[in-house]
């Protein structure tokens, strides 16, 4: 089976068959941490994908691989402004 190196902590995360690039796996290591896959030239390599809490719900929203600070995001039928500092990610109500 195939497996990726976690960005953060380097564990070795093994990739599901049937998984496509993009997809997301979770750290075996990092609680919380998921990781977008890719693959290039029959090699499958990793990113962490952010994730951020809704301010209002508390559910967990996987942001696309292009977000930045300043862009906004929709949960619970509300819009919220992401912040970045401290390499992580925030929701705050816009």
């Amino acid at each position: 089976m195939a497996t990726v190196s976690c960005p953060d902590c380097g564990a070795l995360v093994e990739v599901p068959p049937g998984i496509r690039p993009g997809d997301l796996v979770e750290c075996v290591t990092c609680a919380g941490h998921a990781l977008r896959v890719h693959e290039t030239a029959g090699r499958w390599s990793a990113t962490v994908a952010h994730r951020v809490s809704c301010p209002r719900c508390e559910a967990m929203v996987t942001l696309p691989e292009d977000v930045k600070a300043g862009d906004t995001i929709r949960c619970c039928g509300r819009t919220s402004r992401l912040t970045f500092a401290y390499g992580a990610f925030a929701a705050e109500e816009a």
